[in-house]
């Protein structure tokens, strides 16, 4: 019977068949695509990729999606096709990306291109306040990274486990909690010295609504998990480590505000900052941001451009190291600031080379210092992302030798390029190129046919590039202070070009999703 009816399936289906011109031909066949992850993405054609491409990104058998593709074309029901309106779960991305872009080009990466230029001006890195420079740090990971990984992940793991969001109207609470408590924290982290205890209260209430709104997101994502048929496979470890991670950051932010806040005198100050900030920045990099991208990549890049997989015996043992690492790092340093014993501090170079060892057994295998097999304009912010990866990386493994060739304990200059490096040369840069690639293809347009986007990222990869060179120059040149304050302008320039083609292309999904 099953070879009776393989035999009459219609042979023009094959994995290089373009799903809008199968959805138009054979509407009912949306049904077979819906079940594995598809749900309404794209409007009524949707997205504009392959069979081929839609099987390895949704972790579908190839020859069994064709199967069932080719046997519904060959034996149609009654059935109606599926129904093209989106919902809230269908499109719940938008907000957040919507939200990432807002907060980037405000309180984001242009607040911090003016406070740059402040430290130009005064010719120091202690030229600004420091809970002005920490509600600019805040909003980047909570504004830029955090908004555009929950809204990621509320978007693609539901369809990469081929189910539905647990609850997609908790998830948009989840959305205004952030944006609230972003607004009210600012607010108050920005006003202590003028505001007091009303300050300190709106500080912490901001930071109580974004700790709500990070466990609701982390139980949405488990929820949805469980209820799915998805293994555990190594991408979701990194992804649901990334969680931990955002959890446990967003606990130990809210207390470092508190206590930065509430310092008795400058000296209290200092002691707050020089001994919690350092872990605390390793916990939202190296742990939320870098164990979420990690994951993701691990289970997009080998799809979207036919890179070889990583095994999933070298993932987790790479996940085990990195988690060592991040613990490692974290424990040693505030063991060291409370001790004052430098041995300790010198210890610290094994988690670092832990972290250069876990990304690279993970980033190994794609060799992306070479040409990517698949042509595409998301490439080169992928494989720029990687390099700076490894510029910080690099330049964190030398922090000794230049403490000994500059003669300067603690550089502010040095911290803030290995920080910057990662942050903006790696993190901003793997947020623009999957965008880039992710939200045409939601939107229904095919990604080939938009903007190469070259100019974002001369931009940014520019601007980076003068951050971590002039800024690390300042401390054996006074003179850098005077242009150092240029990175921020590319930055932003190169964000608000890439950000702008981002709106256009979601208020054209938004547009095909209302008008069929």
């Amino acid at each position: 019977m099953v070879a009776e009816l393989r035999s009459r399936i219609d042979p023009r289906v094959t994995a290089d068949t373009m799903i809008p011109d199968l959805l138009r031909a054979h509407p009912h066949t949306r049904r077979v695509f819906d079940r594995y992850g598809l749900d309404r993405c794209g409007g009524r054609l949707g997205l504009v990729e392959s069979i081929a491409f839609f099987a390895k990104a949704h972790g579908v058998r190839e020859e069994h999606l064709l199967d069932e593709v080719r046997q519904a074309v060959e034996c149609p029901t009654d059935e109606a096709a599926a129904d093209s309106v989106s919902s809230i779960a269908d499109t719940i991305y938008r907000r957040f990306f919507l939200g990432g872009i807002v907060l980037i080009l405000t309180a984001g990466a242009s607040w911090g291109a003016w406070l740059l230029w402040q430290i130009g001006f005064a010719g120091k890195f202690t030229g600004v306040s420091i809970q002005h420079v920490n509600a600019h740090g805040h909003a980047q990971i909570y504004g830029w990274v955090g908004l555009f990984i929950m809204g990621f992940a509320y978007q693609a793991f539901p369809r990469m486990w081929q189910t539905r969001l647990a609850a997609p109207r908790l998830a948009v609470g989840s959305f205004l909690l952030v944006v609230v408590g972003l607004f009210v924290r600012t607010i108050g982290m920005t006003t202590s010295d003028s505001l007091g205890g009303l300050a300190l209260a709106a500080a912490m209430l901001g930071g109580a609504l974004e700790i709500l709104a990070v466990l609701i997101f982390a139980g949405q994502i488990l929820v949805t998990f469980r209820r799915s048929r998805a293994k555990i496979e190594p991408y979701i470890g990194f992804a649901f480590g990334a969680i931990v991670w955002f959890i446990a950051q967003a606990m130990l932010d809210v207390w470092h505000t508190y206590t930065t806040m509430t310092a008795a005198n400058p000296q209290k100050l200092i002691w707050y900052v020089s001994t919690y900030q350092a872990p605390l920045r390793d916990l939202q990099i190296h742990g939320l941001a870098l164990f979420m991208i990690l994951g993701v990549s691990i289970r997009m890049l080998p799809a979207l451009f036919d890179l070889p997989p990583v095994s999933d015996r070298r993932a987790w043992r790479a996940f085990g190291i990195l988690t060592f690492a991040v613990v490692s790092e974290s424990v040693l340093f505030v063991i060291y600031r409370w001790s004052g014993n430098h041995a300790i501090a010198a210890l610290l170079m094994f988690p670092w080379l832990m972290l250069a060892i876990g990304c690279a057994m993970v980033a190994g295998p794609w060799r992306l210092w070479r040409p990517l097999p698949v042509s595409d304009r998301s490439g080169k912010f992928v494989r720029a992302a990687y390099t700076w990866l490894a510029v910080s990386l690099v330049i964190l493994l030398l922090l000794p030798v230049y403490q000994i060739a500059s003669e300067i304990k603690f550089s502010h200059a040095y911290y803030g390029a290995i920080r910057h490096a990662i942050t903006v040369g790696f993190i901003s840069l793997m947020i623009m190129g999957m965008a880039a690639k992710v939200v045409p293809m939601l939107s229904g347009r095919n990604p080939r046919e938009l903007p190469a986007l070259w100019g974002p990222f001369i931009l940014v990869n520019a601007g980076c590039f003068l951050r971590v060179s002039t800024q690390t120059l300042t401390d054996w040149h006074h003179g850098f202070f005077a242009v150092v304050g240029v990175s921020g302008i590319l930055e932003v320039a190169g964000l608000a070009w890439w950000g702008a083609g981002l709106v256009r292309a979601m208020a054209r999904g938004k547009h095909l999703a209302i008008c069929g």
